[in-house]
């Protein structure tokens, strides 16, 4: 561990999108400065390591387009250390690669000001594992260079003297890797073939490396500009890889071939789970919006639910529903100053991996998972051979009772405890309405039926426009029964089984 220190200027390279890409150093720098200024390139998912009450300014340099001038951006950087405190610089891609961090530098050096510099993943970089083209091949190419594709010697500048020997580029017996070009795709690509390059050499653009939204357009050399004239959304940041490594790209390609790759997904789970099912969609490409249909809350009265869990050891079967009725179950024994061994007389079962996992946070192991139907697994399991046998099902309130019902009918004496309630959002997040009014809303999940009934409520008609990824059988019947038909539903009930659903 280290301590930031006052008054010093960390400058730390973000990455080139995906917030996970930025090095455990920068990330913990981040995290203790009390000022953030952040490139308008840098992913603004990367502020949530930065510390609570931290001041996180965008300096929002896009280029030509830049909102903030470098000398700007300077005065900010110096001003906050001269006042004592903690500065993170945090610039897109790599501190080194055209980032123009050597004038902040320079500029601290003048004003006797420490720094520190934390490199980063430079676009070109990520281009191989992201883009699926390796800069470097030992048959292609043993070389690499990194030339910006626009000139600009000062902000706001746009008349710049010729600085590029394109002779020597063309020649150059390996990768090109252009930054910045987009603008000027037209002018780069007809000086490398005025200087010899072949017309037939192929080239990448890649358009936001790394991130969920990335996109890779194919050409060679002398359709460069037209290809992006035909692709007017294509537009920066981008970077162009010129050179015979491109030839690998479909084959190496395992970024935006998942099943989820760019597609806008509701989860619509509270956002302890929500955020859980998120991150599994989010490693299959998903660009997710946790927006929750319903609260999850404490009971309005603790009385039931404290006797039956005083109880709970002399029950036959404990049955969980959910990860929030593990979590209200334990934090409510623990509460009253018990823990697991109050439990010892009572075996255990857990509707769905997630849930045993949620009682194995406790130390404590299921005896039974079904790991199909739902609830209604349980019944399966049990009302064979359950007569004289008590079960306390820990469930939310208002789910369904299917599987108790069952139980009841086979001779099992049922009882449940409600350890949370769901409390229903009154209207469909602005999120979500942005995303259906743009007809971007691809998918919707439905990890309950509780959750699916709300989620269909709020979105309407257009319930049955989206594509939905159920949990099981039984929340598909219920879509159904709402006049959905676009339904994928998962082969057992686990988010890790839900997210490999392919649309």
């Amino acid at each position: 561990m280290f301590d930031v220190t006052p008054g010093k200027v960390y400058l730390i390279g973000a990455g080139p999108g995906d917030p996970g890409l930025i090095t455990v150093r920068g990330a913990e720098l981040l995290g203790r400065a009390d000022v953030v200024l952040y490139d308008g390139l840098a992913n603004e998912a990367l502020l949530a390591y930065a510390k609570v009450g931290a001041e996180k300014i965008c300096v929002g340099k896009h280029g030509h387009g830049g909102s903030w001038a470098q000398g700007a951006i300077d005065e900010s950087i110096v001003r906050a250390a001269a006042s004592g405190k903690s500065v993170a610089r945090l610039k897109g891609g790599d501190t080194a690669v055209f980032a123009r961090t050597a004038e902040e530098v320079d500029r601290l050096i003048d004003e006797k000001i420490r720094y520190e510099i934390v490199p980063g993943i430079t676009a070109a970089l990520a281009a191989g594992p992201y883009a699926g083209i390796p800069i470097t091949h030992r048959d292609w190419s043993s070389a690499v260079a990194l030339v910006t594709g626009q000139m600009q010697p000062a902000d706001g500048n746009q008349d710049a003297e010729e600085t590029m020997d394109w002779p020597a580029l063309a020649k150059f017996p390996g990768t090109l890797v252009l930054y910045m070009g987009a603008k000027t795709a037209g002018y780069w690509s007809g000086k490398l073939m005025e200087a010899g390059k072949p017309a037939s050499t192929p080239v990448a653009l890649i358009r936001r490396c790394s991130w969920h939204d990335q996109e890779t357009l194919l050409c060679d050399l002398s359709t460069v500009a037209s290809t992006l004239a035909a692709s007017p959304n294509f537009t920066p940041p981008m970077i162009s890889v010129v050179g015979e490594v491109i030839r690998m790209s479909k084959s190496m390609d395992w970024f935006s071939v998942r099943p989820w790759f760019g597609k806008r997904v509701w989860v619509t789970s509270p956002k302890a789970t929500g955020s859980l099912l998120a991150k599994k969609l989010d490693e299959q490409g998903a660009i997710t919006v946790v927006e929750p249909v319903m609260t999850i809350q404490p009971p309005d009265d603790w009385s039931h639910v404290d006797a039956m869990i005083l109880e709970s050891g002399h029950f036959d079967w404990i049955v969980f529903s959910s990860v929030y009725g593990v979590e209200g179950f334990f934090a409510r024994l623990k509460s009253l100053g018990k823990d697991g061994r109050l439990l010892a007389g009572a075996k255990l079962a857990a509707v769905g991996s997630a849930t045993a996992n949620a009682i194995a946070m406790h130390s404590m192991v299921c005896d039974v998972v079904p790991q199909t139907q739902g609830a209604e697994g349980i019944a399966n399991l049990f009302e064979q051979n359950c007569r004289g046998k008590r079960f306390l099902f820990v469930r939310n309130p208002t789910g369904e009772t299917i599987a108790m019902d069952r139980l009841n009918l086979a001779g099992a004496e049922v009882q449940s405890v409600p350890t949370y309630q769901q409390v229903l959002k009154p209207e469909l997040p602005s999120s979500v309405q942005k995303l259906l009014d743009a007809n971007q809303l691809d998918a919707v999940t439905a990890t309950s039926k509780n959750i699916a009934n709300q989620a269909m409520e709020l979105l309407g008609p257009s319930k049955t426009k989206v594509t939905w990824l159920s949990l099981s059988p039984s929340i598909s019947d219920l879509l159904r029964q709402h006049g959905c038909e676009k339904i994928l539903t998962a082969p057992e009930p686990s988010f890790e089984q839900l997210a490999l659903l392919k649309c």
